[in-house]
């Protein structure tokens, strides 16, 4: 097998740093999730998501 060039190892790095990045982001929102569930805040969650969108729409327009 060939050798990685130093470059390739950097951009292997760099790929591996993202990935971890990634997957504590995803741990992270699933904490999130699970603390919206457990304290009862998924419909004033819903609803705060449903303003966000119409300020949004607003805002383009």
């Amino acid at each position: 097998m060939n050798e990685m060039t130093e470059h390739e190892k950097f951009l292997s790095e760099e790929l591996r740093a993202a990935n971890d990045m990634m997957l504590l982001n995803a741990y992270l929102l699933d904490d999130y999730i699970d603390y919206i569930n457990a304290a009862g805040l998924r419909e004033e969650f819903e609803a705060f998501r449903k303003v966000k969108a119409q300020q949004e729409a607003s805002k383009s327009s």
